[in-house]
Formats: C-alpha cells, sequence, structure tokens
C-alpha cells in the first residue's frame, strides 16, 4: 500500500534534482573561460558543485537518465562530469554511453570515459582502444595510459601483442603501466618485439629494457649493452637493472664506468647491478665507491663488498665497524672469517647495544681464533651469553677456565649455556659440573646439564640423571630421558 501524495512527492524531488543540475550545469558552462586551461575561483566552485550534484544522483535510475542526456551536452566540461560520475560505479546500464563517448572531440570526454569501461566493455570496443592507444597526437597522446590499461583488463589474445608493439612508442607514465603488465604476464613470445624496440632506439627502449630484465631475457644482453653506452642519466636506470638481472658479466665493464656519473641514483643503481653479477671488477669497484660522496652509495657500497669482497677488503669492513655500517661489516666479515678481525671484533662484541650486531660478532669469533681476545668477565650479562655461546661453539678446552665461572654466574641463561657447552668440551672437570648443574635451582640450566651429560655419555648416566627423570620440570625430565634414548641407540 502506498500512501497518498507518494508518487508525486517522489516525482517532485526527481523534477528537482533535474532542475538543480540543469541549472549547475548551466551556471559551469556559463562560467568556462574561452582559453580551456583558464582556472577560475567562480569556475572551481561550478565545477564541484555540479561533481558533487552528478555522483549524488547516479545511484537513481532518474538521476541516470538525467546524466546520460548531460553527457551530450555541448560544453566538454560538463559531458565529462556526467560521464565520470556514469562510470564511478561501472554498473552495466550505462556503459553503451561510455563506449559512443571515446569518439569525443574532446580528450578530456574521452579519458572520462575510458575511466568507466568495464572488462566487458573494452573487449567489445578493443580496436578502438588499439587507436587510442596508438595516437601519436600531442594532444591526445596522454589518452594511451589509459586506453593501455583497459586493453590489459580484456581478455582478448591480441591484448599482449599489443601492448608490447605499442611500447616502442609511448613514454612516461603509459610505458610503466605496459612494462608492468607485460612483466606479470610472463609470456616470452613478446620478447622479439622489445628487443627491436632497443636495436631500433625507439622511445619506450627503456621500460622495454625493464620487461627484458623482468623476464630473464638473455638474448637481451647485447642490445641492452649498447643501449647503455649511448645513455645518459637516470633514464638508464632499467637498464643497469635489467643487466644485473641477467647477471650479464660481460656488462660490467661498462657498469663500473657509471660509478663515475653526477647522479647518485645512477651510481647506486650501478652497485647493486654489480652485486647481482659479481665476477672480478665488483671488489675494487666496491672498494673505491666507499668513499663516495652520498651516503646512500656509500651503504650500498658496503652491502657489495659484504657479499662479494675478498681478503683486499677486510681492512675497509674491519674499519667500518666503527660506524653506520657495522652491521653490513660484519656480514662481510663472517664471510671471510680471518683470524686477523678477532681484536675488533671482540670489542664490537662487548661494546656494542644492537642485539642483531652482537650475533654477528659472535658468529664471527665462533669461527676463527679468539684465545687470547675473550674477556674474562664482563659486567653486562649480554655479553657474558655471548662470550659463553661462542666458547661452546669452539669446543676448545682451552677456554674451561672460562666455563668453570660461567656455570656458577648469577644470570641463568649464563649458566645453562655454560652447561651446554660443557656437553661439546672432553676434560676432567666437566663431569662433576655438568652433575652440580643438575641441581641447579633453574630448570633451563638442569636441562640443559642433562643433554650435556647425554652427549659426553659417562659411566653410570642412568644413575646420575635418575633424579632428572622425576624432576618437578617437564623440560627437565624430556630432555633427561632423550639423554638416556642417545645412549641406547
Amino acid at each position: 500500500m502506498e500512501w497518498p501524495g507518494t508518487l508525486e512527492v517522489m516525482r517532485e524531488h526527481r523534477d528537482s534534482a533535474t532542475a538543480v543540475g540543469d541549472a549547475l550545469a548551466a551556471r559551469l558552462a556559463e562560467v568556462e573561460p574561452a582559453n580551456p586551461e583558464g582556472w577560475s575561483v567562480a569556475r572551481a566552485e561550478a565545477h564541484k558543485a555540479l561533481d558533487e550534484h552528478a555522483r549524488a544522483v547516479v545511484s537513481e535510475q532518474a538521476g541516470q537518465a538525467w546524466l546520460a542526456t548531460l553527457a551530450a551536452h555541448p560544453n566538454g566540461t560538463v559531458r565529462t562530469i556526467a560521464l565520470r560520475a556514469l562510470g564511478s560505479g561501472h554498473d552495466p546500464a550505462p556503459q553503451p554511453i561510455l563506449k559512443q563517448a571515446l569518439s569525443d572531440p574532446a580528450a578530456i570526454v574521452v579519458q572520462a570515459a575510458l575511466e568507466g569501461l568495464t572488462a566487458q566493455s573494452s573487449e567489445q570496443v578493443f580496436d578502438l582502444l588499439v587507436t587510442l592507444l596508438n595516437d601519436t597526437d600531442g594532444d591526445r597522446a596522454w589518452l594511451g595510459r589509459a586506453a593501455a590499461q583497459r586493453i590489459a583488463e580484456t581478455s582478448d589474445p591480441r591484448r599482449l601483442d599489443v601492448l608490447a608493439g605499442a611500447l616502442g612508442q609511448v613514454h612516461d607514465g603509459t610505458a610503466h603501466d605496459i612494462a608492468r603488465v607485460l612483466s606479470r604476464a610472463g609470456e616470452l613470445r613478446v620478447t622479439p618485439v622489445l628487443i627491436e624496440h632497443l636495436r631500433h632506439r625507439r622511445p619506450g627502449r627503456f621500460a622495454a629494457a625493464e620487461v627484458l630484465g623482468n623476464l630473464r631475457v638473455a638474448e637481451a644482453t647485447g642490445p641492452l649493452i649498447d643501449v647503455l653506452r649511448e645513455s645518459d642519466g637516470t633514464q638508464a636506470l632499467p637498464v643497469v637493472e635489467a643487466l644485473g638481472k641477467l647477471e650479464a658479466l660481460e656488462a660490467a665493464p661498462v657498469i663500473v664506468a657509471l660509478l663515475d656519473h653526477s647522479s647518485p641514483d645512477l651510481r647506486e643503481g650501478a652497485l647493486l647491478a654489480l652485486n647481482r653479477i659479481g665476477g672480478p671488477l665488483t671488489t675494487p669497484a666496491a672498494l673505491k665507491a666507499t668513499d663516495d660522496v652520498h651516503p646512500a652509495v656509500r651503504a650500498r657500497a658496503f652491502r657489495v663488498l659484504a657479499k662479494h669482497g675478498d681478503h683486499s677488503a677486510l681492512g675497509r669492513l674491519v674499519a667500518a665497524c666503527d660506524g653506520r655500517h657495522v652491521h653490513t661489516a660484519l656480514t662481510g666479515l663472517v664471510r671471510l672469517a680471518d683470524d686477523s678481525v678477532a681484536p675488533t671484533v671482540a670489542r664490537v662484541l662487548t661494546t656494542t647495544d644492537e642485539r642483531r650486531v652482537r650475533k654477528l660478532a659472535g658468529r664471527i669469533l665462533a669461527r676463527i681464533d679468539v684465545q687470547h681476545y675473550l674477556p674474562g668477565y664482563d659486567p653486562d650479562p649480554r655479553v657474558r651469553r655471548a662470550i659463553v655461546w661462542v666458547i661452546g661453539q669452539r669446543a676448545d678446552p682451552a677456554h674451561m677456565w672460562a666455563l668453570i665461572n660461567a656455570i656458577k654466574d648469577e644470570d641463568e641463561v649464563v649458566r645453562s649455556r655454560a652447561a651446554a657447552a660443557l656437553g661439546r668440551i672432553t676434560h676432567a672437570k666437566t663431569l662433576p659440573l655438568l652433575t652440580e648443574a643438575l641441581h641447579d635451582p633453574r630448570p633451563r640450566v638442569r636441562a640443559n646439564a642433562a643433554t650435556a651429560l647425554g652427549r659426553t655419555a659417562p659411566a653410570g648416566l642412568r644413575s646420575l640423571l635418575a633424579d632428572s627423570l622425576v624432576d618437578s620440570h617437564p623440560a627437565v625430565r624430556s630432555a633427561a630421558a632423550a639423554a638416556l634414548r642417545a645412549i641406547n641407540t
């Protein structure tokens, strides 16, 4: 049942909304300047008012009908606002209007229509989208970006070939969008066209280089090197990145030369590529770049040395342990593991406040001769924990004296690590120390002591672990049981 007058109220509301909209459209058309690029306060206010009204009524059937009539308005800005509103919800109903607007003489109107097309509509006007994509007219070439996006959304089997072909003549955002689509698709059939873009030095060659690198097309190495030799500035970055992804060793000399370029972005990109490529030129180039004036380039150089640096880089990595690149430097020293770095690394271990740095320093010290560099005691329990861990990894009886003190340390983590370390060292004092640790007040220490006794497997182990098998803590009971199983297998 409808209340009396309901239809009349609805009709009045619809007519009122239409009347308001028509008035706003007329106001905007009236303040439009002769110069389309001019922009006044009055025009901005009129544009905003009509746009807000159009978006408010588009969800209603009557509002869509009114906007459809507005899409044929003589003023291009009014048509644009109507089309943007109609396409904002990607509703199927106004799609025919949007498709028809693709032939509008005003580029801003075509742009609005492109933004609202659905994938299904895009397939129906595929050839027209291709025409817009390939339009090189300076006033309309910018439409190619939206056309490329709509083409990419279709399921037309020609879409990748069309985009790859168009990449040779587009610039900037359009090229980036196409490159992203081609990279994600991963179709190698388009690579011959992309290589031709490189060989003929077409405008989109840098975007083509990006795709070829992402697809790991080794055949593109030669053309990429040729383009890089003839390029200058940051526009060459995609080419450098592509050669890095291809791990093209033959490109290293050309890339090394870029470390003298004025652009820090290009110098950092060159180091990133060398980091992927490796080879004999990488370490000398990175050593030189550690003196670069730009901090980002220096940071990248130390990362390259950490991964590829040989013993000629030891001095630079050791020196970096006193600065902001300490973590990166230690990463390289872990790989090189040279005894000469022991004093520096031991100092880092005992002075750093960063857990990850302390952990790396400990890993290095566990691999090299540290007998004369580790302190016997440190007031910081975190340092004592790290020292005991290093001793346990080395399993050197020469450090037995340190473990005797550590097993009695006030810090339970130090005691538990000392117990674990004793299980790796053969010494006359090991058994009594571990037997005593089985009665430590902390279950972590008791569990590690039981595990360590299982490793050393002394005579009468079952008797030694008798109390541990019925310990109040499940971790201790589990460790004792596992130790006994280990000697019976």
